[in-house]
């Protein structure tokens, strides 16, 4: 999945959770930027199909949500609940929709029980040796929009944060005057 797309996918996430004292700001920035905050493993990867690295685990989060709540605890920093939500669900979220989307490479759910990559669709590792600064050009978009239900929902999730966001400035803009 695209950058785009994860981070209208947190987007909706954010927008669709309930108001408490957990969803409160900053939860919302930190859930958008851990929606993307996984893929920071490209950046050091030489492949696309090599840059799952511990941050595409489930077991990273898990820890560091477990950290924060627990410093949470011993230093009763409140603010440390939505931003500690926030980067958990950000990050669980780019995970599932990265499972969702695989095309080189799946997710690690049990590591490190099992290295074994889990996918929905096939996946083509072989297509996946580029470089992550490869992604948006040809040969590796085209391959990536050849399943177009995937490519057509990665769009359709974009189109959809971004009027639900458009609406929601429309609102508070009217409901300001």
């Amino acid at each position: 999945m695209f950058v785009p797309s994860h981070i209208a996918s947190g987007y909706l996430l954010g927008k669709a959770l309930k108001s408490s004292s957990w969803t409160v700001y900053p939860f919302m920035p930190f859930l958008l930027f851990a929606s993307i905050l996984p893929d920071a493993d490209g950046l050091f990867s030489t492949t696309v199909a090599g840059h799952h690295t511990i941050l595409h685990t489930p077991i990273f989060w898990v820890i560091l949500f477990g950290g924060m709540i627990l410093i949470q605890k011993w230093k009763k920093m409140e603010i440390l609940n939505p931003v500690s939500l926030g980067i958990f669900l950000g990050a669980q979220l780019h995970l599932i929709t990265d499972w969702f989307t695989a095309r080189t490479v799946g997710i690690q759910w049990l590591y490190p029980l099992s290295q074994k990559n889990y996918f929905l669709f096939q996946i083509h590792p072989e297509k996946g040796q580029g470089s992550i600064w490869e992604m948006v050009q040809t040969p590796y978009f085209s391959f990536y929009t050849e399943n177009a239900v995937l490519f057509w929902a990665e769009i359709g999730v974009i189109f959809v944060a971004m009027s639900l966001m458009l609406t929601n400035i429309l609102y508070d803009k009217i409901s300001i005057k």
